[in-house]
């Protein structure tokens, strides 16, 4: 498990990572929607983070004990890991769905990538051009197109959800950065088994006292496949593939990535549950597209000199 990190000798292998990883969160939704046939969101939360925690604690104890010595230093920044990525960040989610609508949310939590290109910029005092800013823009466009349809509900009375919806889509971006710093100082799994061992003990008094704790016995296959992809397949190989990443790249480079993510959705919707691609959607979806090109591009090095800030 050591050489994890190692081989993510380039920006390129760690941007296609990104990339993937946002496919695996864009294929979220529709395992989520499963789930939520026989369980409520925070007990599929607690229950996904639960198996992750006991997955990779067993890998790190067959493959990498070391892994999981930390200092006693180190453990601050670990639990604000666990908090800004796991805990908080999922009860703040399943909060704002309660007040505002899964189209607000959605539109929301994509300025997270916003999040992450001003936060890099401000603490990795990262270059910042406008035409990158421009590119996100587009993206963002994009998104709003394929998520709304081309209309937003702007009432005040989902305000409060909104504003929740907001404050997890910066939360997210202090992950990012948090998790970029601590992933350069230890391995992925150290990072890992952490995270999710914090976030899982924030997310227990929630399952166990604001939830009716559905029995498990009552589970049906599906549910327990559901549960499974996001935990082993969201969680577990994601965060370690993004945690790894964002060592690597700029985090403006990895903020583009988070675009990916509702493109993914919409295109395995249509593939796997015959969802209709409207004509807003595919305009959304070169939109999309076109902003992270552009954004890449603006960005790489021209007559073999390094772009000042990049890593």
């Amino acid at each position: 498990m050591r050489g994890w990190k190692e081989r993510f000798t380039g920006s390129g292998a760690a941007m296609a990572g990104l990339v993937l990883i946002n496919v695996l969160w864009g294929a979220s939704s529709i395992a989520v929607r499963e789930a939520l046939l026989q369980l409520s969101a925070i007990e599929i939360v607690t229950i996904r983070f639960a198996i992750a925690a006991a997955a990779v604690l067993v890998i790190a104890l067959a493959f990498d004990p070391g892994a999981l010595r930390v200092r006693a230093r180190d453990l601050p920044m670990l639990a604000l890991l666990s908090v800004a990525g796991v805990s908080l960040q999922f009860v703040l989610q399943v909060t704002a769905l309660v007040y505002t609508t899964v189209t607000n949310f959605s539109l929301l939590f994509n300025l997270s990538a916003l999040f992450i290109i001003v936060l890099g910029a401000v603490l990795l005092r990262e270059r910042l051009a406008g035409r990158q800013l421009a590119g996100a823009g587009a993206a963002f466009a994009g998104v709003f197109l394929i998520v709304t349809g081309g209309h937003v509900d702007l009432s005040a009375a989902h305000l409060p959800g909104d504003l929740i919806g907001l404050a997890s889509a910066a939360l997210f971006g202090v992950y990012t950065i948090a998790a970029k710093d601590a992933s350069r100082r230890h391995r992925p799994l150290t990072v890992l088994a952490y995270t999710f061992f914090f976030g899982l003990l924030g997310l227990l008094p929630f399952y166990c006292l604001a939830t009716p704790m559905t029995p498990l016995a009552r589970l049906d296959a599906l549910s327990w496949a559901a549960l499974i992809f996001l935990a082993l397949g969201c969680s577990v190989f994601a965060f370690f593939v993004y945690n790894a990443a964002i060592a690597r790249v700029r985090a403006a480079d990895a903020a583009m990535t988070v675009f990916v993510t509702p493109l993914a959705g919409v295109t395995l919707a249509a593939v796997l549950l015959g969802e209709a691609l409207t004509v807003l959607t595919v305009a959304g979806a070169g939109l999309i597209l076109a902003g992270m090109y552009a954004a890449q591009a603006l960005a790489r090095p021209r007559h073999g000199r390094p772009v000042p800030g990049r890593e």
